[in-house]
């Protein structure tokens, strides 16, 4: 069996877990080998149900005008699953044709060469960078190539060779593309320590770019690689520090000067005389600190020496020979994505018109003269856009935000109704009263909607401040928000802020714990629980080893505890989050694979279980969530696995496909009352997915010889079990129970004792039953690195319909008895139903299984 194991024919539940006993103090759990005692053991988890995607939107960053066949056509992407590239005719406002781009989910830039070649540069799902191209000659996309060692592509250019220049992050470089090679060049890191090239623009020979996280601009001369930085002065024109210089944003070669962007909180645009070498005083941005300064552009266009930018939701007008600007007094509150000079034949727009491009996908033209502006319908090709977060509301709906962010949508499980509003990317929510709260990116900013409306109308409240960006943990506790949140790009030290909606009044607090975030919270009478992460905001280094764990004072306004937390095997954190507190009236949380109850007063761990013992090093902002069910179940998406654990016995199923992210997993209730899973995988981004639960009538399988205390037959053969070859023997060497066990011999990486299959024999089975296998296992000595326990479901004819595996043994713990087990719902057509041991060319390993049995669960 291979060691990424298939889908199973039919789609169903998958449950895959591996049980391991902690250390004997702290009351460490047994696990969940058998004991009858297991709330699980009573509980059905149904097949899984696809709900269907939940957003299909336009959503696109950045766009290009060229020409094609002689007409200005648009390009753009829109950012999906799998992106979508569109060509567009301007003038006809017709889609001419789209293309999916395998793998990609977004791009920041385009980019058009002097032959026509559109660029794409490109991130995907798998956090690597690619170059696409487009050719208006043969209408076809290609993929270029993987920018080697780095995870996106921000920023690109071309110069009058027909070169690309793409900027870079995690490693902030510079690299040049030749269309005739097809080689890339790396012109390495632009600035020492930062991460991000998010500008670039080309002029005579050197290349400029733009670097964050903290600004600035340097020049690469192209032909000798030497860098020269030319932003010295920019600290004293946006009066800042020059380590709170923002991020070099956007760039733009117009005229003889070097348009350059910097980012929030400055929002303003500056101006570098390339002839001179020296910058302009003059800028263009903020007036007051309400204002919004200067939105986002790509390819600035001047006509009759004037150019014109978004500022402060206004087009704004720039004379290039004195950098005087004005307002034109046309309202436009978004970006620049594209622009371009272009005759529409339109009687509204008479002349030539600006045109750009709006994030959802509609050309908008502007009359400078007339002062007017004129929105198209879009006519791009949308696609279901990923969704990132999952909240069930006080009124029984889920709530979910799209990636990237403009578009959230709400769920009624009753009626299976979706309705889509428009939002900014949530990292968090919480219900609270009559209000859905969302803590939006970029910005730390939470904004509301009435749960009474039939479409949400999301509204600002207020924003984080204290240099706050994530807002990922939010929790709703006795008529408040508590919120906890990650800083800005550059930024180390995140904040608990403490909302009362009664009053208005909000307080944050940056910081508690020296510069890490907070990734928990959790608050019982007057104190609050919090837990960390080291990692701060986006281009920023590790200072802090270990996450830790803290209580705030919440009337006097301090913290009162800092502490690590102490498990056996748990090996300096990296986040510690999932705070909440049980029916036991524990603090729950979740480290690594490491799920734990702690007495809120003491301090002390009272019980945990390593249940991914696998797990090292897990997290970096997004919680884990623990969501406790009608039933006295912990739901959970701990290690991003989906996880159901007894809280009593700490017993635990993992619901789904091993391998499959699960990032976030909510209870809600549907039209018949009952109380199911949703959660989303990252394997179906777009789509909301569903496993029903139900508590029914729980029995044993019997399974021949299942302790393996039957003597062999005279030619070896093992009563009640098929199979094995020379790999599996029975053995009184060792036995959890009795005096035999079945002893596995694995040495062979490759050839027929490479891996070997011991089947027991089929029993009845029901379909639509839940069934659980399990097992005990030894392991003597090697490497465990597959599933050793295998559920089988088969038709009246014998045939597979369906097959489980445990979870695989990786970093087990050796020399002890550890729980292994399978399980899943017998799909349609099941007649039968058997359990095997399994050994794969993944595994070299000496060991023994024993106390095999199998449980069936009915449908309640």
């Amino acid at each position: 069996m291979p060691r990424k194991r298939p889908r199973p024919l039919l789609i169903l539940l998958l449950a895959l877990t591996v049980l391991v006993a902690g250390p004997a103090p702290l009351a460490a759990a047994r696990g969940g080998g058998g004991t009858s005692k297991s709330a699980l053991d009573r509980t059905w988890f149904g097949p899984e149900a696809d709900l269907g995607v939940q957003q299909e939107t336009v959503s696109i960053n950045d766009a290009v005008v060229g020409t094609e066949d002689g007409r200005p056509t648009m390009y753009a992407t829109v950012s999906a699953e799998n992106a979508i590239f569109n060509v567009i005719d301007i003038r006809d406002n017709r889609l001419l044709r789209s293309f999916t781009l395998p793998g990609v989910q977004q791009s920041w830039r385009h980019a058009i060469g002097p032959d026509g070649t559109v660029y794409i540069a490109a991130i995907t799902g798998g956090q690597t960078g690619e170059l696409w191209s487009y050719s208006p000659a043969d209408k076809e996309v290609r993929k270029l190539g993987t920018v080697p060692g780095e995870k996106s592509l921000w920023s690109m250019t071309t110069d009058p060779e027909g070169n690309v220049w793409i900027g870079t992050f995690p490693n902030g470089k510079v690299f040049r593309y030749d269309p005739q090679s097809k080689d890339f060049h790396d012109y390495g890191q632009m600035v020492p320590g930062q991460q991000y090239v998010r500008s670039l623009a080309y002029h005579d020979g050197s290349v400029y770019a733009g670097v964050g996280s903290v600004g600035d601009v340097i020049r690469l001369d192209t032909a000798t690689g030497t860098k020269t930085k030319i932003s010295d002065q920019v600290p004293a024109l946006l009066g800042v520090e020059p380590q709170e210089v923002p991020f070099a944003y956007d760039m733009a070669v117009v005229d003889g000067w070097l348009f350059v962007k910097f980012t929030d909180p400055q929002m303003k645009l500056l101006f570098y005389d390339l002839d001179a070498g020296k910058w302009s005083d003059k800028s263009v941005g903020k007036n007051t600190p309400s204002d919004a300064g200067v939105f986002s552009f790509n390819q600035l266009q001047s006509r009759d020496g004037k150019v014109y930018v978004t500022n402060n939701r206004e087009l704004y007008e720039i004379d290039t020979a004195t950098l005087e600007s004005r307002s034109t007094g046309i309202a436009f509150g978004t970006s620049l994505r594209g622009a371009a000079w272009i005759p529409l034949n339109d009687p509204d727009l008479p002349g030539t018109s600006l045109v750009t491009l709006q994030s959802g996908g509609r050309i908008t033209a502007f009359d400078i003269a007339s002062r007017r502006s004129k929105a198209l319908p879009s006519v791009v090709q949308g696609a279901p856009n990923p969704l990132h977060n999952l909240e069930a509301a006080p009124d029984g709906t889920l709530f979910m935000s799209g990636y990237p962010g403009g578009t959230g949508s709400r769920f009624d499980p009753r009626t299976g109704r979706t309705t889509r509003f428009p939002m900014g990317q949530a990292e968090g929510m919480a219900g609270l009263g009559d209000t859905m709260y969302f803590g939006i990116y970029p910005g730390g900013i939470i904004s509301s909607a009435k749960l009474d409306a039939a479409t949400p109308a999301v509204s600002e409240k207020f924003r984080l401040g204290s240099e706050q960006d994530r807002p990922y943990v939010m929790k709703a506790h006795d008529g408040k928000l508590l919120i906890g949140s990650i800083p800005d790009y550059g930024k180390l030290g995140g904040a608990l802020t403490i909302y009362d909606p009664d009053d208005g009044e909000k307080k944050t607090y940056p910081d508690i714990v020296h510069n890490q975030s907070v990734a928990g919270l959790a608050q019982r009478g007057g104190r609050i629980y919090g837990s960390t992460t080291v990692y701060g905001g986006l281009g920023t280094d590790v200072t802090e080893s270990e996450a830790k764990m803290f209580v705030w004072d919440a009337a006097g306004e301090r913290k009162v505890k800092e502490f690590t937390l102490d498990l056996p095997g748990l090996d300096s954190p990296k986040m510690i989050s999932g705070l909440s507190f049980g029916r036991d009236g524990l603090l729950w949380g979740a480290a690594d694979g490491f799920l734990f109850a702690m007495d809120p007063d003491t301090l002390q761990v009272v019980k945990y279980k390593n249940v991914y013992p696998e797990v090292k090093n897990y997290g970096m902002w997004r919680p884990v969530y623990l969501r406790r069910g009608a039933d006295g179940l912990l739901y959970t998406t701990l290690a991003s696995k989906l996880t159901v654990v007894d809280p009593k016995t700490m017993d635990h199923v993992t619901l789904g496909d091993y391998d499959e992210e699960v990032a976030f997993m909510t209870l809600a209730r549907d039209a018949d009352g009952h109380e199911n899973i949703y959660f989303l995988g990252k394997t179906a981004e777009s789509r909301l997915r569903m496993i029903p639960v139900r508590h029914g009538r729980a029995g044993t399988v019997a399974v021949d010889n299942a302790g393996f205390e039957v003597a062999p037959l005279d030619d070896g053969a093992v009563p009640g079990w098929q199979g094995g070859g020379t790999l599996f023997t029975l053995s009184q060497e060792r036995a959890y129970t009795g005096r035999r066990s079945m002893k596995i011999v694995d040495a062979a990486r490759s050839g027929p004792e490479a891996s070997a299959e011991l089947t027991s024999e089929p029993v009845p089975a029901a379909a639509g039953a839940y069934y659980r296998a399990r097992a005990k296992v030894y392991i003597e000595d090697g490497s465990t690195d597959d599933s050793v326990l295998l559920l089988s479901f088969l038709d009246g004819a014998g045939q597979p319909v369906g097959r489980m595996a445990s979870a695989p043994l990786r970093s087990a713990d050796q020399r002890r008895w550890i729980d292994a087990q399978a399980s899943g719902t017998a799909p349609p057509g099941t007649a039968s139903v058997r359990v095997s041991l399994y050994s794969s060319a993944w595994n070299l390993m000496t060991g023994y299984v024993d106390a095999v049995s199998l449980q069936q669960t009915r449908r309640g």
